[in-house]
């Protein structure tokens, strides 16, 4: 480790350190719902999204690089996503939840509840606050800084 830039540097592996410790957090809540952190995020913006086109969606996760469709396959064949063909022109294809992932959908909001009580209990609402707005000073000016905007966060959109 260069001394110089250990403070950096530790900032680097903590955020790395802190996103698997929060994803293997979730993936304990979710584990009884029977569904992975990137199936639950799809299930989350399809429920206020759908139908929506695989492109769209893609646009939509932080989960995923690139294109969804690997996990959207799998996801239509564990029931919990149908396609529809568009009504104007049947090359496109949209997205929507079944009713499995209608009841999946319940489930996994009361999971991120549990989380973020958790998350509460460690840390007071001021440092939340302040970690998010560091956060997302890293990540202004990015795809995913805009993907969150879109996705409705609290994002701070002046952040130089």
């Amino acid at each position: 480790m260069n001394p110089l830039f250990n403070e950096a540097e530790a900032f680097r592996y903590l955020i790395l350190a802190v996103q698997r410790q929060g994803n293997r957090m979730l993936k304990a809540q979710l584990k009884h719902i029977g569904v992975t952190p990137s199936q639950a995020e799809v299930i989350s913006i399809l429920k206020t999204r759908q139908p929506i086109t695989l492109k769209a969606l893609g646009k939509l996760l932080i989960c995923e690089d690139g294109s969804p469709s690997r996990l959207i396959e799998r996801m239509v064949k564990d029931g919990l996503v149908k396609r529809i063909k568009d009504e104007k022109d049947s090359r496109y294809i949209q997205l929507a939840l079944t009713s499995l992932g209608e009841e999946k959908y319940s489930l996994i909001i009361e999971a991120e509840i549990e989380l973020y009580k958790t998350l509460e209990n460690v840390y007071t609402k001021e440092e939340l606050q302040q970690t998010n707005n560091m956060l997302s000073k890293l990540l202004s000016g990015t795809p995913l800084f805009e993907t969150m905007v879109e996705r409705g966060f609290n994002t701070n959109k002046s952040i130089k």
